[in-house]
This record gives structure tokens, C-alpha cells and sequence, in this order.
């Protein structure tokens, strides 16, 4: 699948308390116009390591929020297997995914590399258990799904699984992984791992271009991280795309008027992993146990 720049925001906790502020409904109609029309293909949201004894609002709760204020934006939510169960991460994002229709991203949060690596199979397993085509819902006949295909994934690392989700396949299947990884343990995991890998600056970018990894995902965006300036617009990179951080409320009419997208360019695709130019999400479940055998 071709691909185009990508560009995302990352919003801090000062930012979405600011945009969701429960007072002024306005407010959120209109950043919601602001950021579809600015043809940006996704928002961070959570992750952005700031005091936790600040109030802030949980990422996924805002992300919901913003689904139903927004059209096209992708929403990536952090979320830290530290924190989360893999089954609360995939149930959750399986839900934003189907809330927002195929919009929903997991930017894996920091922890045990070996925990994340694990986490990660696991939901993308459990993401498969109930699949999406076994839902015929037959009101004549009594059926909601064919319930014998609702599979256990019985999955054994460091998390022990059976499975399955309570929510259906969600529509992008896979609703991409983001991984910024902080070391080099973390670089080799996400390169087995990761949809999207986000480094710190364009050194970065070509040594991890130069490493061959016989083992690393193929399809992968490679994304890099810029620090907002104000009164400036985000440079050429050699990577895939930018994620722009750093800024205020204040600065966001200003900054949404430098990342705006050239109409020519204005990518209307539905799903986040047609905005990143990812291919269809591979099977990753062979089999399984049905959790509803018909006997």
C-alpha cells in the first residue's frame, strides 16, 4: 500500500483537560472540525510522562470522547502493561476501535520489555478470538453469532490467557502498535514487534535503516519525534512521518495552520492503518478450542 508523510500531534494532560474541558462543549465540537480539517492523521494521547500527581484525564476516556467529535483522525491511546492487563488493553482498544470506526491505535507504554512483548501477543490474539464474520444476527432464526468459532487462545508466557474477548474482531483487525523505545533492548523488541516505531531525531532514523534484522516486522512505519517551535513548520525528515510535541492550547490554531495538508494531499482513507499505509493485519491465531462448542 503507497504511502504519504504521515503527521501526527501528541497531546499532553494540559491539552485534553484544556480541549475536554466538560464546561464548554464548544470547545471540543470545534478542535474536533479543527483537527479532521486539517487532514493530521492521528492524535497521541496519554504517555507523555509528565508529574503523575497532576490531575489528568485517562487517555482512552478521552480518545472516546474524541471519536464521537472527530471523523478521521486516527486516536492512539498509551497504555502500559506495568498498569493494564493485556485483556483490559485489548477489550478496551477493541471498543475505541468499534466506537470510531477503525480508528484506534495502542501506543505501548513503559515497562518490561519482555512484559511488552508478551502483552502485545496476547492482544492480538484475543483481538482474533471472536471473529468479526461470525456475527450473522439472524433475528428470524434466533442467531446473533456463530458462537462455535469464538475460540480460547489459551496463550502461556509471562501472562497466562485462555480467552476469549468479550468484543467482536475489531474492524481494523489489528489496530496498529506504536512503540517508542527508550533503549536498545527496547529498539530490537519493537523492531519484532511494533506497526510503528517512533525515534528521537534523524541519526536515529539511519541507523536504524542500516541494521538489518532477520527477524524484524516488514511492514513497519518509522516515525520521528519534533519538538513544536512556534512560528515554525515541521522539517523534511528521512523518516515516514513526525509526531509534533510540545505545545500549549494556545499554540494549537498555529500550529494545526503549519501542519495543514495541501487538499492534493488530504487523505480521507477511513482506518488508521490505511492512513499509515500498513497492509491488512496478518492471522495470527491458527485454530483454538471453541469457548462455545455446539454439541
Amino acid at each position: 500500500m503507497s504511502r504519504h508523510t504521515v503527521v501526527g500531534l501528541q497531546l499532553d494532560a494540559a491539552v485534553v483537560t484544556h480541549v475536554l474541558d466538560p464546561r464548554l462543549q464548544a470547545r471540543r465540537e470545534e478542535f474536533g472540525r479543527s483537527i479532521d480539517e486539517s487532514g493530521i492523521d492521528f492524535l497521541v494521547l496519554g504517555g507523555d510522562h509528565e508529574n503523575e500527581v497532576e490531575p489528568r484525564i485517562d487517555a482512552t476516556v478521552a480518545a472516546t470522547v474524541l471519536a464521537r467529535h472527530t471523523s478521521t483522525v486516527g486516536l492512539v491511546v498509551a497504555g502500559a502493561v506495568v498498569r493494564d492487563h493485556p485483556f483490559n488493553l485489548a477489550r478496551r482498544l477493541g471498543s475505541l476501535d468499534h466506537g470510531s470506526h477503525g480508528r484506534a491505535g495502542w501506543l505501548i507504554g513503559s515497562g518490561p520489555v519482555d512484559a511488552a512483548v508478551d502483552a502485545v501477543s496476547v492482544v492480538r490474539k484475543l483481538w482474533e478470538s471472536w471473529p468479526g464474520d461470525s456475527i450473522v444476527d439472524d433475528a428470524e432464526r434466533g442467531i446473533f453469532a456463530d458462537s462455535e468459532r469464538i475460540v480460547h487462545i489459551d496463550h502461556s508466557g509471562i501472562f497466562s490467557v485462555s480467552g476469549p474477548l468479550n468484543v467482536p474482531e475489531p474492524p481494523q483487525r489489528k489496530p496498529p502498535v506504536f512503540w517508542r523505545p527508550a533503549t536498545e533492548a527496547e529498539q530490537v523488541a519493537a523492531r519484532r514487534t511494533a506497526d510503528a516505531v517512533i525515534l528521537p531525531h534523524e541519526d536515529s532514523v539511519r541507523r536504524y535503516r542500516a541494521h538489518f534484522d532477520p527477524d524484524a516486522a516488514r511492514d513497519q512505519v518509522l516515525l520521528i519525534d519534533r519538538q513544536w517551535t512556534p512560528g515554525s513548520t515541521p522539517p523534511a525528515t528521512e523518516a515516514d512521518g513526525v509526531i509534533v510535541r510540545g505545545f500549549t492550547a494556545t499554540d494549537l490554531p498555529a500550529l494545526l495552520d503549519a501542519v495543514r495538508r495541501d487538499p492534493l494531499l488530504h487523505d480521507p482513507r477511513p482506518t488508521l492503518r490505511d492512513r499509515l499505509g500498513l497492509q491488512a493485519a496478518e492471522t495470527v491465531l491458527s485454530g483454538g478450542r471453541s469457548a462455545f462448542p455446539v454439541s
